[in-house]
């Protein structure tokens, strides 16, 4: 999904203790590391291959897929969100602690948003619907055949592709699933990217009126976005049961509001949440003057609840819950800081240098690319015959085609179009 890496970020403070009790921060503060953080583009990488073999296997190996139970790795894409959550919410986790007056630049955030996927999506959307006429013309769960090209080709309808052009097609159930398939996620992506700077600017409200912890305050946005997740969970369900429908999938991807909910932020933020809360407590290691220790105890709470978390997600999937995307999201928030964390100690993380492997590393980089230009891939390459059958070696042919493709077309896109717009947006950001 989103290639998100505002995680070069320079100087990361050592904060002093007043910092954490709410005392307002005056002294000068001495760097205390610079650079990424690492472990986190491999990842990155990973879950973007394991979506593009979901939706491959699928769609043209479906008995292999169930039998194989490879749909499991579907799950991967709520990682994106919880890294989402995670990366973007920390600049303003660390002026919070820092005791900085207001949230960080608000227009340079906007800036570097739109940079980062507005200039790659339309590049792959044009191309897949004018010169691979790929895109969905209708809803896909309605019109999608497995194994077929049903339902695709070229955009002529103005409505829709206006709303395709600008990702607001998920807000309508007659466009929802139309286009580029899987950017109904940029939509919510980019939802999350408009509520970020309003909990910031509540954050910083609550910090100069309350004064309290601010470990407290940075935790009340996510606690928000899991309330606000459960709540359009419920909402969803029962808009579904009033229009009598049963099916998981349509509820989730059909052209009705249940599935307009559940694709939106007010059914959505919750996939964040988990991962803005990994952030807080990333950063009261990373600062506080308890850092080591802290860091230990939530290695080990991290550890024991990514096992509980991930025996709920499966069990919610088996009994085919929406909140599972809850369970999922809160797995990917506690895998995160179990990368993470040792970094916050200033300490080598193993497990991060394991997920940084060049090859995952280059793969999260491009991922946004990936993951875009998969589908319409997948489809225009079975529209040419080139693709087999529902066997085990058909879906592994299938995957090597469509994966390499994917990689290379994305490798193209990443350095003619996502790297000279995010250099401009760190050009934009030294100004």
């Amino acid at each position: 999904m989103t290639a998100d890496t505002p995680h070069r970020t320079g100087h990361v403070p050592v904060v002093p203790a007043s910092a954490i009790s709410g005392t307002p921060v005056t002294a000068t503060v001495a760097p205390r590391r610079r650079g990424r953080i690492k472990g986190l583009d491999g990842p990155r990488g990973i879950a973007c291959i394991a979506v593009l073999t979901v939706h491959v296997a699928a769609h043209y190996s479906p008995d292999t897929t169930v039998d194989s139970k490879i749909g499991i790795l579907g799950q991967a894409l709520i990682f994106f969100f919880g890294l989402s959550g995670f990366l973007l919410f920390l600049p303003f986790v660390r002026a919070l602690f820092l005791g900085a007056p207001k949230q960080p630049d608000v227009r340079q955030f906007v800036i570097h948003r739109l940079l980062r996927i507005f200039p790659v999506y339309i590049v792959i959307f044009l191309i897949a619907n004018f010169a691979l006429q790929a895109a969905y013309l209708t809803n896909a769960e309605k019109s999608l055949v497995i194994g077929s090209q049903a339902g695709t080709g070229m955009i002529t309808d103005p409505w829709t592709f206006v709303a395709n052009l600008f990702l607001v097609q998920t807000y309508f159930p007659s466009l929802i699933q139309t286009g580029v398939n899987p950017s109904w996620s940029l939509t919510l992506e980019y939802a999350f990217y408009f509520a970020l700077p309003i909990v910031g600017a509540l954050m910083f409200a609550l910090r100069r009126r309350m004064r309290w912890n601010p470990v407290v305050i940075g935790l009340i946005p996510p606690i928000l976005f899991v309330i606000i997740g459960i709540a359009g969970k419920v909402f969803a369900y029962y808009l579904a049961h009033r229009a009598g429908i049963t099916d998981i999938a349509e509820q989730n991807f059909g052209a009705n509001w249940s599935a307009v909910v559940l694709r939106s932020f007010l059914g959505g933020s919750d996939a964040f949440a988990f991962g803005m809360a990994a952030a807080v407590l990333f950063v009261a290691v990373e600062v506080g003057p308890e850092g080591s220790r802290l860091g230990t105890r939530l290695r080990r709470w991290s550890v024991a609840g990514l096992v509980v978390s991930t025996v709920a997600m499966l069990a919610l999937l088996a009994l085919k819950s929406n909140f599972q995307v809850t369970a999922t999201g809160l797995a990917a928030g506690l895998f995160i800081l179990i990368i993470v964390l040792p970094l916050a100690e200033g300490r080598r993380s193993r497990m991060a240098d394991i997920l940084d492997f060049a090859p995952f590393e280059y793969l999260g980089k491009i991922s946004l690319g990936i993951y875009l230009w998969h589908f319409p891939l997948l489809i225009a390459l079975g529209r040419w015959g080139l693709l087999a059958g529902d066997s085990v070696g058909g879906m592994l042919g299938n995957l090597a085609i469509v994966g390499v493709l994917s990689v290379a077309c994305a490798a193209v896109t990443y350095r003619f179009v996502e790297e000279p717009g995010l250099k401009y947006a760190r050009k934009l950001r030294i100004k």
